[in-house]
């Protein structure tokens, strides 16, 4: 006959422990061998956290973090809410965590580094403790970004780069305007002067120059530099034009030749009422005198797709 588990105490669900203190909670070796909890580190035992959610492993892993540490790099600014290139925002990426002092964290499942004196932290999402949100993307700069050839490269980390800070400095949309950005400009300015000649400061300085606020998507950032990159200047991000249902802002737009771009990603095609949304906007831009571009995803990643938006819009621009 199968002995039932004998329960845990209600404040460990949804949670995490350190192993050292099972006995604080009744917790039992052989209890902790059980398969309903999860060892996220060595030391650790979580109940019912999802571990590939990056808020959830931070909380597994704020147990064995003391007061002077800190989520930093491309973790903190995952907790912020910035999008994060694909291979760091997956369930194995390791934490980073920086330390104050002379000793790096050293664990499986976590990068250490250490951190400056005068570096400040903040209580993130969820109450975690992350370097101010400025400061991780100065950090951000020295991780470097792999390419989609697999390589780490310099066009990959400020495509990367500039998709953060656009994010950092645009407040979320609302009902009605946005929230209040996590950063300012300034304050962007400001921890790049402070981040000196580290590594990864030239790749810094390059991005607080294409950095815009109103951007809402990163596909819509690489668009953007990918207009600047081809010699087409920088399009205008947050261009308001009259129409008739109203002032309406394009993702860019050229407003010298009245020329506007649309990014549209699958919402756009799978949600029917944002396609009959998208259709009346581009009506209303036209009849205001403007010429609409419709850009997708495969215009971005495919060469000869990408060429022919390229050319249809130098012909224009000309």
């Amino acid at each position: 006959m199968m002995t039932a588990r004998r329960p845990l105490p209600y404040y460990l669900t949804q949670s995490a422990f350190a192993t050292a203190r099972a006995d604080e909670f009744g917790v039992s070796r052989s209890r902790m061998r059980a398969s309903d909890l999860q060892t996220p580190f060595r030391g650790v035992r979580s109940v019912g956290l999802d571990l590939a959610d990056l808020v959830h492993r931070c909380r597994a892993a704020a147990v064995f973090m003391g007061e002077g540490e800190a989520f930093s790099h491309s973790t903190a600014l995952g907790l912020w809410g910035a999008p994060l290139p694909a291979g760091l925002d997956r369930a194995d990426a390791a934490l980073h965590i920086g330390t104050f002092g002379t000793t790096r964290r050293r664990r499986a499942g976590v990068v250490g580094h250490r951190l400056a004196q005068e570096t400040t932290v903040s209580a993130g999402l969820a109450g975690l403790v992350t370097v101010e949100p400025a400061t991780a993307w100065c950090q951000f700069a020295s991780q470097g970004v792999a390419s989609q050839s697999g390589d780490r490269s310099n066009e990959a980390t400020l495509l990367a780069l500039v998709s953060v800070a656009d994010h950092l400095i645009t407040g979320a949309r609302r009902r009605g305007g946005r929230n209040q950005a996590i950063c300012s400009v300034d304050e962007m300015h400001a921890a790049v002067a402070a981040y000196g000649s580290a590594r990864g400061a030239r790749v810094l300085r390059k991005a607080l120059t294409l950095m815009r606020t109103g951007v809402d998507s990163p596909k819509e950032t690489e668009l953007r530099l990918m207009l600047v990159a081809a010699g087409l200047g920088a399009p205008e991000v947050g261009y308001v034009i009259p129409t008739r249902l109203g002032p309406l802002m394009p993702d860019l737009a050229y407003p010298l030749r009245r020329v506007l771009i649309e990014y549209e990603g699958d919402m756009h095609r799978t949600d029917r009422r944002r396609w009959r949304g998208d259709f009346d906007r581009v009506r209303a831009f036209q009849q205001a005198g403007w010429t609409v571009i419709r850009v997708n995803s495969d215009d971005l990643v495919d060469a000869a797709r990408r060429a022919a938006v390229l050319g249809q819009l130098r012909a224009l621009l000309a």
